[in-house]
């Protein structure tokens, strides 16, 4: 048995009849040439030959008696892969659209907590049947981005010709706990207590100091780390030894409230998921011209695809948007590779400015800032805390904000979650069949229903978007929008352009054919224009009034 760190846990507790705690991604596979790749049959032999490999896929929960201290991961004594690999289609076409919608449905339907907590839909029908398409639910308190990107590693090969053998790898299954030995281990488990509540006060205290240049602070903790006697004091002292470094401070608090948004209320349960593709070699053009990172040009990219929306339909805040950034804090000498090690940042978005390069110039400066002043929260800090929240009280707790509608009643801390995940720039195979897109599909909380999510792969910038389907219903909006962000920011980077193009006054116009970059033209093919008109029709009718929305 492994027992769940606090951030574990709190994606458990985030749960509500509303708000769901599993993170999806969505893969596209060419099969040609390799019949059965990535169908149903060959990604279950492939899982059960792996599955060594997949502790999050073996494992399931066991809950402490009335909640009165963390769950236990154990080996599923009862795994059975036909459970959790299942079969899917979409009806002809199997257009983008139609693809979409299957995903908004699935990932709006919570894992059963009494089995390993992953599902995957092998989806066959996809482009008149020319694509099979993967969706997997994983819940985000057995991994985190980091963690999605070594089970993809472990899944899928670099070699186009490797097929499955039918081998299923040894594992041992574990012994279900009886709830006797579980209020054994936790009243064991509350007798240590005392020791990591104090350990962590006191290193709290110390990076306060730090990060103030207060002395007394460092006197404080060393008076209440140093007179502590015998092995306990000395324990206290050599821990304590170690987090004294500079290099550790607390969390920056943001310096305003974000401003209030269409998506930033309580969420319902339904969903819709849109997805579109850039090339990275774009994003290597805005990166190279401007000197900023690719994370700085995700950023910016996000930031004007918002600032359209927000224009379409007239209601732009005066004060920018503000977006929380999940920050990856692995140092590689995890003993569980699977725990979640994520932090986060905040970062200005410049939403109210007009100029396109003086919004990457400040999205950079924010993201630069951010980083330098240590706004990342320190990810041990974060878990040592969160280990004192019994799950029962944390958990109503959760309810009890979902159903006062506190999102209505206060502006919220940040308006959005933007993540940028990293992977292979090299292709990728199930059982011969060529992985050709990985779309992200991540979870939303209540006050915040919208996420934009990027997943890097072989030349390729899958953005994922998903939204709360009532406060965002013209989502696939969003996707045209990034795509006019992305060329605004190209026709900077052109050296014989002459004059820069002025910044937009207005809601984006609809672009010529010839204007589209090739990425979009291919993009535009695959939607058909009944698609379009239904988008349309979403709009809010404000949105229509808005026709030349006034500048901001």
């Amino acid at each position: 048995m492994r027992q769940l760190s606090g951030i574990d846990v709190s994606f458990l507790n985030m749960e509500t009849p509303t708000t769901f705690g599993h993170v999806s991604s969505l893969n596209l596979y060419d099969p040609t040439g390799a019949p059965g790749g990535a169908g149903l049959e060959a990604t279950k032999q492939i899982i059960l030959e792996r599955i060594d490999q997949l502790a999050p896929f073996r494992r399931r929960l066991v809950q402490i008696p009335l909640g009165l201290d963390l769950p236990y991961w154990i080996e599923d004594p009862e795994f059975d892969i036909d459970f959790h690999v299942r079969h899917h289609a979409v009806p002809p076409p199997g257009n983008p659209e139609q693809l979409a919608e299957v995903v908004s449905r699935i990932v709006a339907r919570p894992l059963d907590r009494g089995r390993p907590l992953w599902e995957l839909y092998v989806i066959e029908g996809v482009d008149n049947g020319k694509l099979i398409a993967q969706l997997t639910k994983v819940h985000h308190a057995a991994i985190d981005g980091a963690a999605g990107a070594s089970m993809l590693a472990a899944i899928l090969d670099p070699n186009r010709e490797y097929r499955p053998t039918g081998y299923i790898a040894p594992w041992t299954p574990g012994v279900v706990p009886t709830d006797e030995e579980l209020m054994r281990i936790t009243a064991m488990e509350y007798v240590r207590r005392p020791e990591k509540m104090i350990r962590l006060s006191v290193r709290s205290i110390r990076e306060l100091a730090a990060s103030t240049q207060i002395g007394g602070l460092r006197a404080l903790a060393d008076l209440v780390a140093q007179p502590m006697p015998g092995w306990f004091g000395r324990m206290m002292r050599e821990r304590l030894r170690g987090q004294n470094s500079e290099a550790d401070h607390p969390p920056a608090l943001p310096t305003t409230q974000a401003p209030r948004t269409p998506w930033n209320h309580p969420i319902t349960p339904h969903r819709r998921f849109a997805n579109t593709t850039i090339p990275l070699d774009d994003a290597k053009r805005v990166r190279r011209q401007f000197g900023c990172t690719f994370n700085d040009v995700v950023m910016a990219l996000c930031s004007g695809a918002l600032r359209r929306y927000l224009l379409l339909h007239d209601c732009l805040p005066d004060e920018p948007l503000i977006a929380m950034v999940p920050v990856s804090v692995r140092s590689g000498d995890e003993s569980d590779a699977y725990q979640n090690r994520v932090s986060a940042l905040l970062a200005d978005l410049a939403t109210n400015d007009p100029d396109p390069v003086s919004r990457l110039r400040r999205v950079q400066e924010s993201m630069t800032a951010a980083k330098d002043s240590f706004a990342a929260i320190p990810a041990e800090t974060l878990q040592d805390f969160t280990q004192f929240a019994p799950p029962a009280i944390a958990a109503r707790a959760m309810r009890m904000y979902s159903r006062l509608r506190i999102a209505d009643r206060m502006n919220p801390p940040f308006n959005i979650i933007i993540s940028n995940v990293p992977g292979p720039s090299y292709p990728l195979y199930m059982a011969g069949a060529e992985l050709k897109h990985f779309y992200p599909v991540s979870a939303l909380a209540d006050g915040q229903g919208l996420n934009m999510t990027v997943q890097s792969y072989n030349g390729n910038l899958d953005f994922g978007f998903i939204a709360c389907r009532d406060l965002v219903p013209d989502l696939w909006i969003m996707t045209d929008l990034l795509h006019e962000a992305m060329d605004e920011l190209l026709a900077y980077c052109v050296p014989d352009v002459g004059v820069p193009p002025k910044a937009e006054k207005n809601a984006p116009t609809k672009r010529t054919a010839a204007q589209k970059t090739p990425a979009k033209k291919a993009a535009a093919k695959k939607r058909p224009v009944a698609a379009k008109k239904a988008a349309a029709k979403m709009r809010p009718v404000a949105a229509k009034k808005a026709a030349t929305p006034r500048p901001r």
